[in-house]
């Protein structure tokens, strides 16, 4: 195939490209990006265990926020989690609003700390969880803070 002729097809993938990129977070100083894996579609972690993860799954039932916020709380309470706090409106870094969960669990016997913030677009429900256990997590919670200011979608 000469050059000519894949000139189309490159310009084909190069326009799926950023179709593929749905959203865009921040990885905070200190932490790795690690590759993804059939349940995420972003993990990083620091040296200490400290996670961030996202996940977009489709708006199936199609439905708003209140109840794509319902549904991991409800579901994050029947895993142990317990509410640390009520929940907060938060809103993505291009103004998409979201709700965002604080959590406890003991794990181990150890106390964990667990944030997830839920956003819903169009056909979209993104999931953006942080977690790790209470001692190395509460040190790291202002990168991770930062980095769930910087999600955008």
């Amino acid at each position: 195939m000469t050059s000519l002729r894949r000139l189309p097809l490159i310009l084909a993938l190069s326009l799926l490209a950023p179709a593929c990129a749905s959203f865009h977070l921040n990885t905070p100083n200190g932490f790795a990006q690690l590759e993804d894996d059939e349940r995420y579609d972003y993990r990083a972690t620091n040296a200490d265990g400290v996670v961030i993860a996202v996940r977009v799954e489709r708006n199936e039932p199609l439905a708003n926020l209140e109840f794509w916020g319902r549904v991991v709380d409800e579901r994050l309470r029947r895993q142990g989690y317990v509410p640390n706090g009520n929940p907060e409106p938060v809103q993505s870094a291009n103004g998409i609003p979201g709700v965002l969960f604080h959590y406890g669990a003991t794990i181990g016997g150890r106390e964990h700390r667990y944030q997830v913030a839920v956003f819903v677009r169009a056909r979209k429900v993104f999931v953006v969880e942080a977690g790790g256990d209470r001692e190395v997590f509460d040190p790291a919670a202002a990168a991770v803070s930062r980095s769930l200011r910087s999600f955008r979608m």
